[in-house]
């Protein structure tokens, strides 16, 4: 993990530098755009990144032909106590916070049984954009010790933080780490309870689609009409 002396250092550093950078009239250009939300979170992911580069001791996952990976778990790895840590950059904006990916469940649970991890930093800068100004905020948690607000869909296989409950219940002297075994229970458990519901859903559409089968086999009107082309709202 990483101590809480850097933990706090980066908090600082980048809260710092977005109150110098909403400042500028680029941030403001797109904060008064249209489709706000993915222009500013790549420019805000990209330019956080970069600050950590320049101000820490940082590396990131590459392949074998020395390429950097794109699929890496963190957006940057960061040097404390002797190890790399992941560092995942989110951006939010206030009052569209929906369920944003954090990573591949089995890819995280993966590393730290194989000892590669013993943490998983969500740094994210969350920006609340008003008619007169734009106002950052910074978190760095290990999304490790706030399961509560993580879900997992088996599906696409990713885990997902609900947004407006942990920023409505942030508290961080809330927090209590767990140790390394109670993070890989707790992701189990995740993980499982996916799984099943994975199933469940599955056998529901299953069932679904063996009902309309059947339905259909034994009809014998199997036209098709501007009736039943009606519900495709062709305009």
């Amino acid at each position: 993990m990483l101590s809480s002396n850097v933990v706090a250092s980066i908090q600082s550093d980048t809260l710092a530098y977005w109150e110098a950078e909403v400042e500028k009239p680029e941030i403001i250009g797109i904060a008064q755009g249209k489709e706000i939300g993915h222009k500013l979170a790549d420019l805000v992911d990209d330019k956080t990144t970069a600050l950590l580069t320049v101000k820490y001791l940082t590396k990131h996952q590459r392949d074998v032909q020395g390429r950097k990976r794109a699929r890496s778990m963190g957006d940057v790895w960061l040097h404390d106590n002797g190890i790399y840590h992941p560092v995942n950059v989110k951006t939010g904006i206030v009052g569209s916070e929906g369920q944003p990916n954090i990573a591949s469940l089995k890819k995280v649970l993966s590393a730290i049984m194989a000892r590669q991890i013993d943490s998983y930093y969500l740094l994210i800068v969350k920006m609340h954009i008003s008619a007169s100004r734009i106002l950052p905020s910074v978190y760095l948690v290990d999304m490790l010790d706030w399961l509560d607000y993580v879900t997992f869909d088996s599906g696409p296989g990713q885990m997902m933080l609900k947004a407006v409950r942990f920023f409505r219940e942030f508290d961080p002297s809330r927090a209590e780490p767990l140790s390394i075994k109670d993070k890989v229970r707790r992701l189990m458990d995740l993980y499982e309870d996916g799984e099943r519901r994975l199933r469940e859903n599955r056998e529901r559409d299953l069932e679904r689609y063996r009902n309309e089968f059947e339905a259909f086999m034994a009809g014998q009107d199997l036209l098709v009409t501007p009736e039943t082309q009606r519900s495709l709202r062709l305009q």
